[in-house]
């Protein structure tokens, strides 16, 4: 509630001013007109006012009169009856009755008098409140003016903090800021305000108040309390705020403040310690200022020789202060805090232009604090000095704050504690005490929650926070998890390229927390993820990676070597005796009330205490959080990265990868050790490819978009692709064609465990032995072989251990891709198509523009074992050598192998026919009708020919031999000696031609023929 004292006008107290926003010396003259005697708070109730600022020229503002109330018209009741009374004796007088009719004329003009004078009344009081309300806006916009002109007037006299970091130069220090809070402008006015209508007050009220403007202290002694991280960070900003002044800056205090000596030698600001009263009293002393609230400047023999009362500063937290007078006034602001990192970077220009050097007695001064805070320091065990300190306020011992240093007592913990104990809760006050005054450069968080995934969702926008893995996603906490021995690595890399042995003297490099709720569900995720974990612990500490690690119980979960580089180790109330015994060395924790959660034992060094975490509401979290993001923000920094790359993508564009160097790209590479994204290659140089996959893992797929690259890619080592026929014919003459070998590029097989399923035997057993000769050759010859399965049996095994190179797909069946030779932990049922393992790296094939093509022709081709040559046949009938231009056709169904025949203008002759044409007298033969093209067939099926007794292997020298429904087998015993003959599936649709060498050729019934045949 905002006061609104009167005062009559042109009198001293007709001056009403607001609270002043300055906090000078009590009892000593301003010299400055702008500068106020002190600052005032609401003492009622406890609410608070605001401050305000003072008034530049010393003008009053003159509040208009107000207007006064609307006169009341009285009815004109004589008027309206004398007229009455008048016509009555008139009309008793001269009994006249027209003398009656003057008797309404009187009230008539009565009631016309009356209303015109209200309307003359009304008229007259709203141009006089009309006035008054022009005045009264001109009044309120003069006084705005007046207060922005105050309060820039203000902000250039004291930057305040946060422009000093960000650069001003300060080149007078006339008052230093506390921070930043409601303040009213110091505007004088003269008149009435308490007769203000309410709305009149709240505007002017709103003009002259300022909700975040700054709160000034002029050369006083201040004592900051509160949280020792809070502490620092306001006596930082108090301090930054005098570089460009020559007097000296007194310090006193305990642990906290040798803290920031210790910042101050480094960054080579003086200053001088405060022990005593002439030590205080004595020079030309600027800001004093006592850190810790060890309260020696609120002695009374050392207050009463301080040159000005001691202001009070308790920061509560990061975005709420409250300021305390010496006479008991409070307010309440917003402080100003700067971090170590930002007071190492400020420039100290200003400090040496002013002629500021370093006094001689700060040597002195340094010796009388170490004497005087020994003890502190001892206890302290070199606790918080900037980037050697993590230390964080996690709870109260008793009525003391209670505070654990993760670099000085750590470098890691570990938590214990039952179900609803209080661990979750421990963690996020722990997270959000360590990043409160510290940047994001400082101290950055990653957090691993494994007990549900909601537990750290208030602190996911925190700037610190550079992730949160929950078990909702195993993949991507695995991911999270490995990267971190990337990590490892890339710091000692950074270490050793500047020299230094540990973080603490690298600035640009930021501590790492690693915070894992339910450490054991983590590790279950993964037999690895132990050694990682392992790894950090043996070697975090000088590179400034740290882990929290909370379990149920972590004497089982944490591995031996892990626990023993935990040197805090907190335990909240446990179950057995067992479980604390193993991780504090007693059985206390078992014995803590299940009514208290938050009720913990923390051994750290020597010492076991027993504290009570301090638990944060969510308001609070959101407040912290919130001032975060405005501190990085004022800061410039940018949001730091995930220590991890993001999961492969679903889908990758063939166009999108990289095509450096050679071999054919088809795919993203995921490196999750190395954090390392790369193009996946193909060198056909090391030998054939396997791509084994199941039904829909883009098994497919994947070889269409290997020839799509090829063909992209081009060049004489990679030449065309070939893609093997799906029909089983038309695929064996591709496979035996002559002019294979002499082929550039690649030869693709889709599915050639079906191609074999599709074969029978011999013919199997020749396409697999041709296909392990050609994988053997494929790293020294061309083609280069690139197959794809579906499983592995025993017709593919050889295949699959002839190949040099693997891309196994990891969706589908388990149980096939454990066969195939897979890893169990690799295999992926959710995995997208195209999701593969390549060379031990988890890798996503590209996808294709279409399906894979086909060959628009098949190639003919005959056996690739060289025919015998002719044997001489001997004894043949003389008669023989006349019928060269007979086809001798073996078939078993000959009704329809003579139906084909016939339709090729064949004349078709059965075999025993034929023979009895041999045995009849050659004039018989002479007036023969014969086939004018010569074109005769002699058919037979194949007992019949072998009944013959050899004539067929006899007549095969002289003439073709047209083969129909024959076996591998039944045609070696017929032909000894012919190597294996072309495939053939379907009778009806080809057969095989042998010719008189013993060449081989399978001849469809939809071909043509050829003419000689």
């Amino acid at each position: 509630m905002i006061p609104s004292p009167r005062a009559s006008s042109g009198s001293s107290n007709g001056v009403w001013s607001r609270l002043g926003s300055r906090l000078s010396r009590s009892g000593a003259k301003n010299p400055n007109p702008r500068r106020l005697s002190g600052v005032k708070a609401e003492a009622s109730g406890g609410a608070q006012a605001p401050t305000s600022l003072a008034e530049p020229d010393g003008g009053v503002l003159r509040i208009p009169a107000p207007v006064a109330e609307r006169r009341t018209v009285p009815f004109p009741l004589v008027m309206a009856l004398a007229p009455v009374v008048v016509a009555v004796v008139l009309w008793l007088l001269l009994g006249s009755p027209a003398m009656l009719a003057f008797a309404v004329l009187g009230p008539v003009l009565a009631v016309a008098s009356y209303l015109e004078a209200r309307r003359q009344t009304r008229a007259e009081h709203a141009k006089a409140e009309a006035s008054f309300d022009r005045e009264l806006q001109a009044c309120i916009r003069q006084a705005g003016r007046r207060a922005r002109d105050e309060l820039i007037a203000l902000q250039r006299s004291a930057p305040g903090a946060r422009a000093v970091v960000a650069g001003t130069r300060v080149l007078r220090v006339e008052a230093v800021s506390l921070g930043n809070g409601p303040v009213k402008a110091r505007v004088q006015f003269q008149g009435e305000l308490g007769e203000l209508s309410r709305s009149a007050r709240a505007e002017l009220d709103q003009q002259t108040t300022h909700q975040d403007a700054p709160v000034l202290v002029d050369a006083a002694t201040v004592a900051v309390t509160g949280p020792r991280q809070l502490v620092l960070a306001a006596g930082r900003a108090l301090v930054v705020q005098t570089f460009g002044s020559p007097a000296e800056l007194g310090i006193a205090g305990g642990e906290v403040a040798s803290s920031l000596a210790d910042e101050l030698d480094a960054a080579g600001v003086p200053w001088f310690w405060i022990r005593d009263a002439a030590a205080a009293a004595s020079g030309a002393r600027g800001l004093l200022l006592e850190l810790g609230g060890r309260h020696v400047l609120g002695r009374q023999a050392l207050s009463s020789t301080l040159p000005s009362p001691v202001v009070r500063l308790h920061v509560e937290d990061t975005s709420t202060a409250r300021v305390e007078l010496s006479r008991g006034d409070r307010l309440s602001l917003r402080p100003a805090l700067v971090t170590a990192e930002e007071l190492r970077n400020c420039s100290l220009g200003d400090l040496t232009a002013a002629g500021a050097g370093r006094p001689s007695g700060v040597q002195l001064s340094r010796e009388v604090r170490n004497e005087t805070n020994a003890r502190a320091m001892s206890a302290a065990a070199q606790g918080d000095r900037g980037r050697s300190s993590l230390y964080a306020v996690v709870g109260t011992q008793g009525e003391a704050p209670f505070g654990i240093d993760l670099v000085g007592a750590g470098p890691h913990a570990v938590i214990g504690g039952t179900t609803g104990s209080g661990k979750s809760e421990l963690l996020m006050t722990w997270v959000l005490a360590m990043t409160e005054a510290r940047s994001s450069r400082e101290v950055q968080v990653l957090c691993f929650d494994f007990k549900g995934g909601a537990t750290f969702d208030p602190i996911a926008t925190l700037p610190h926070c550079v992730g949160i893995v929950t078990d909702l996603d195993a993949e991507e906490a695995r991911r999270a998890a490995i990267s971190l021995g990337s990590e490892v690595r890339e710091r000692e890399l950074s270490l050793r390229r500047a020299g230094v042995p540990d973080i603490s003297r690298l600035p640009g490099l930021a501590r790492l927390v690693i915070v894992v709720d339910e450490y054991q569900a983590l590790v279950d995720a993964g037999a690895d993820l132990q050694e990682v974990f392992a790894d950090i612990s043996a070697r975090g500490r000088s590179l400034g990676m740290h882990l929290v690690l909370c379990a149920q119980q972590p004497a089982v979960a944490v591995r031996g070597a892990t626990l023993a580089n935990c040197g805090v180790r907190v335990c909240l109330r446990v179950i057995s005796d067992a479980d604390s015994t193993a991780l504090i060395g007693n059985a206390s924790a078992a014995r803590l009330p299940s009514s208290s959660p938050g009720r913990a034992l923390v051994a750290a060094g020597d010492r076991i205490t027993e504290i009570q975490v301090q638990q944060r509401e969510r308001r609070t979290i959101a407040r912290l959080t919130e001032a975060a993001i405005e501190r990085e923000a004022h800061l410039r920094h940018a949001a730091p990265g995930r220590p991890w790359l993001p999961a492969l993508p679903q889908h990758v564009d063939l166009a999108g990868l990289s095509m450096k160097g050679s071999g054919i790209p088809f795919g993203l590479l995921d490196d999750t050790v190395e954090r390392r994204q790369s193009s996946a290659t193909l060198d056909t140089a090391l030998g054939a490819l396997i791509v084994i996959g199941g039904p829909r893992t883009g098994k497919s797929a994947c070889l269409a978009v290997l020839v799509e690259a090829a063909r992209a890619a081009g060049g004489p080592e990679v030449g065309r692709a070939t893609v093997l026929d799906s029909n089983v014919e038309r695929a064996w003459d591709q496979l035996f064609a002559e002019d294979l070998q002499a082929r550039r590029g690649l030869l693709v097989i889709d599915d050639v465990d079906a191609l074999l399923a599709g074969i029978d035997e011999p013919h199997r057993t020749a396409v697999t032995d041709q296909l392990v000769r050609l994988i053997r050759k494929s790293a020294s010859a061309s083609p280069a072989l690139v197959l794809s399965l579906t499983r592995v049996s025993g017709a593919t095994a050889p295949l699959v251990a002839a190949v040099a190179q693997t891309l196994r797909l990891v969706g589908g069946d388990r149980a096939s891709f454990v066969m195939a030779g897979g890893e169990g932990s690799e295999h992926r049922a959710d995995a997208p198509p195209g999701r593969a393992v390549w060379r031990g790296l988890s890798c996503q094939v590209a996808r294709a523009r279409q399906e894979l093509p086909a060959l628009s022709s098949a190639v003919h081709a005959s056996s690739s074992v060289p025919a015998p040559a002719p044997q001489p046949v001997e004894g043949l009938n003389e008669k023989a050598s006349g019928m060269g231009r007979e086809l001798l056709v073996v078939a078993r169904g000959r009704a329809s192998i003579r139906h084909l025949l016939e339709a090729r203008s064949f004349q078709c002759v059965d075999l025993a026919h034929w023979r009895t044409g041999i045995a009849s007298a050659t004039s018989e033969e002479a007036g023969e009708q014969r086939d004018p093209a010569g074109r005769r067939a002699v058919v037979g099926d194949l007992e019949s020919w072998q009944s013959q007794f050899g004539a067929l292997s006899r007549l095969s020298t002289d003439h073709r031999v047209l083969l129909s429904g024959v076996t591998p087998g039944e045609h070696r015993a017929i032909f000894r000696g012919d190597p294996l003959p072309p495939l053939t599936t379907d009778p009806s649709r080809s057969a095989i031609l042998r010719d008189c060498e013993g060449g081989m050729t399978r001849v469809r019934w939809a071909d043509s023929w050829p003419a000689d045949v």
